[in-house]
This record gives structure tokens, sequence and C-alpha cells, in this order.
């Protein structure tokens, strides 16, 4: 699928840095356009409940403080991405441009996940700041893999310049996998190694590993498979250690491939690596 337009959408609690700069290095090298999205909490939602013991002017003190530090955190952060993209060349715009690189900032009050899982949705591609530190993973990131039908990168938590010349499948047969596949061929094809991971529970599944690597070499590419002697709940880890020792730089697996009662019975490899991962990671669900 062609990478035209990618949605970077960031809040107070995110540090914007590494995830700005990994953005705009895959909106240059798919000539595409980026547009971030910085949602701000609305404060009748997000009122702390520690304020509701306090007086009126209490009150009112701390939510001018809040706002004034909210502010703050978005003058920063759109600061950061003008000088992130004077440095790259790349134009900030109003809207989204026909041609070429791009960016827009846009901010918007109200609640991450449920503005994520409408705006998402005309996305080629959804950035998200990595790893996601909490398990099981906050409303934003299942908003993202569940709501949008839209495959999401998962930065890591350093600046990324390259991604994607080392890529590692994690392959267990599933539908979920297969359209992760197919929603990175972009990247894929474009690799210079591609390594087909999978572990011995799953040797007999179909389609195999061995079918996998025939389908990639109908595309131009070639790929190896490397076998884990892993089982749950220690596949997800495994899978993070081998990509690791094999210096991939994107990793791309199917999400959430099972029920949730097998996720909390069995462990997910999904949520392990959404907050373990310290190299990108591609999602479709």
């Amino acid at each position: 699928m062609p990478v035209k337009t990618i949605l970077l959408p960031l809040c107070e609690a995110d540090e914007p840095g590494p995830v700005l700069e990994t953005a705009l290095s895959l909106a240059q090298r798919f000539g595409a356009h980026l547009d971030i999205l910085y949602v701000m909490r609305d404060p009748l939602h997000h009122r702390s409940w520690a304020q509701l013991g306090l007086s009126k002017h209490l009150r009112e003190t701390v939510s001018r403080a809040a706002d004034i530090n909210t502010g703050a955190r978005v003058v920063q952060t759109r600061q950061l991405l003008e000088y992130y993209c004077a440095e790259a060349g790349v134009p900030i715009v109003d809207d989204r441009v026909v041609g070429g690189v791009s960016a827009a900032w846009h901010e918007i009050t109200g609640q991450e996940d449920c503005i994520l899982a409408v705006r998402g949705r005309l996305s080629d591609l959804i950035v998200l700041p990595g790893p996601i530190p909490v398990a099981p993973p906050p409303a934003v990131a299942e908003a993202a893999l569940k709501s949008t039908g839209r495959p999401v990168l998962i930065a890591p938590p350093r600046p990324e310049p390259v991604i994607g010349t080392r890529i590692g499948i994690g392959w267990n047969g599933s539908a979920q996998a297969a359209h992760a596949v197919g929603a990175a061929m972009a990247y894929i094809s474009a690799a210079e190694a591609v390594t087909v991971y999978t572990c011995r529970r799953h040797e007999h599944t179909e389609p195999t590993p061995m079918d996998l690597v025939k389908y990639l070499g109908w595309h131009g590419v070639k790929a190896q498979v490397r076998t884990m002697d892993a089982h749950d709940p220690h596949v997800g880890e495994a899978l993070l250690t081998a990509a690791a020792e094999d210096d991939v730089n994107l990793l791309v697996v199917g999400a959430y491939s099972r029920s949730r009662l097998r996720e909390l019975i069995l462990g997910g490899v999904t949520e392990h690596v959404m907050t373990s991962a310290q190299m990108p990671v591609f999602m479709l669900h």
C-alpha cells in the first residue's frame, strides 16, 4: 500500500522529540504528508479527583496553572516541529498538498482515543510514540489498532533516521499476520534483508513460514526463516530478542490474533511487543 498520508497523534504526556524525527523521516522516504494532531485534555472531563475537596478559588487556581502548563507544552512541541521541518527542508502547510513532502499542525481538545479512532481512518499510516509504557496498552493504542483499520508504526524511544533496511516478520499463519505483511510491502520490497520469525509451536500452522517465503519471492523479496524454541507466555520476549540479535530496524507483526481471553490466559505477544520493543514496530489488526 503506498504511503501518502501519515498521522502522528500527540498529547501532553508524550515526549515528542524522537517520534517527530522518526515520523518526518518516514514522510521524506515516501514523499508523504505528515499531520501532527496535538490533543489537549478537556478540563471538564479530566479534572483531578484531588480537586473535588478544594474550595472554588483553589480549584480555579489549579485549573489556571494546568492551562498554563498545557499551553507551554503545546508551544514547545510546535517549536520543535518547526525546527525539525526547517532542518529537513519540509514545509509546514495549512492543509494537505498534492505531491512532495509536507507537514501540518492541528490542535484539538478532547479525548485522544475517540479523536484518533475517527481521524485515523483516512491516514495511510499512524505513528505512535513507543514503547507503550503500560500493560494492557492505553486506550489510544487500542483505538489506533482496533478502530481505524489502518497500520500503526510504534516509534522507538530514540530517533530512527533509517527504517526498514533490515526487516523481521513475526509469523504465526494468522489472518492478522498476513494483513500486516500485505500492508508493509512498501517497506519489505525495498529491504536489504528480510527474516521470517516463527516458533516451533507454529511449525505446522498454515500458511507455513516457507509459504510466506514463497509469497514474498513473487514480489522479488528473498527472505530467510529463523525458528525460535519458544512457548507461551514467552513468545513475544523471544521474538524481540531474536530481532535485536539480527539488528532488525523494522519488525512487522499482526496485532491481536488471539481472543482477549486467550491473551489474558496465555500472555499477549501484541502487548509485550508494544510495551517492550526498542525498535520500530509495524502492526495491523
